[in-house]
């Protein structure tokens, strides 16, 4: 397609704001692919039947760019009827695709994921949003796997991983949180403090009061928040 046939291109926009869902239609199925992909993004405000099935059928776009704009249309439309195709779509060659799959399987937090997205924590590339997506499902399942990869190399994967373990909740995550507290990497001593406010086990408050001493402030500042919502929650009970 040329220049010139691109100038004649569905004006996505102005489809998107009149809520026309035909003409977004017809533009994901016959458009240039920067208005295919367009088009996808913007079919994720419409939920009905014919979205999704055209979605469904965008994971499979010859472009990268519409696929993965499909994937996140998915992820906002929510329906675990696109579990199954985004599973399949993990496989994508193109990370970036992987990374909108896996964000949206976190989003419509079908557990029949937790197991592909377990597997898929070896994947170097999408392992970190791979752990959020994770923690979004919330199954407890995962706790013992994400424990496991705290010892990992990569500071920003252990950080992920307990953000993740914060959205769980899972009491059995708190020793190992306890324990990076004193990791060598601010952000993993900062998201570790954040995720036992989260989870609000009554053991981790002498660990953070000792970590209010942090020589980083951003540090400190997150251990008292965590601290303080800590409180909140045992004055609850």
């Amino acid at each position: 397609m040329g220049i010139f046939d691109r100038m004649f291109q569905p004006n996505v926009e102005k489809l998107e704001k009149e809520g026309d869902v035909d003409g977004l239609l017809k533009a994901l199925k016959n458009g240039h692919y920067s208005t295919r992909a367009e088009a996808a993004r913007a079919l994720g405000r419409f939920k009905n039947n014919t979205s999704l099935k055209a979605l469904l059928t965008a994971l499979d776009d010859e472009n990268s760019e519409v696929r993965w704009n499909a994937a996140s249309s998915l992820g906002k439309l929510g329906d675990g009827e696109a579990t199954i195709y985004l599973l399949n779509a993990l496989q994508d060659d193109n990370w970036y695709v992987r990374v909108h799959v896996v964000e949206a399987l976190g989003d419509i937090g079908d557990e029949r994921a937790l197991e592909p997205l377990l597997n898929a924590l070896e994947d170097k590339e999408i392992r970190n949003y791979v752990a959020i997506a994770l923690g979004k499902i919330g199954n407890p399942h995962a706790t013992d796997h994400l424990i496991k990869n705290l010892k990992n190399e990569d500071f920003s994967f252990r950080s992920a991983i307990e953000e993740a373990l914060g959205m769980i909740g899972d009491n059995k995550a708190v020793p190992a949180l306890i324990e990076a507290l004193k990791d060598e990497d601010m952000s993993v001593r900062r998201h570790a403090a954040g995720a036992l406010g989260r989870i609000g086990d009554k053991r981790a408050i002498k660990p953070l009061l000792t970590a209010l001493e942090d020589k980083r402030w951003y540090v400190r500042l997150q251990v008292e928040e965590a601290l303080q919502e800590l409180h909140s929650r045992l004055v609850e009970e």
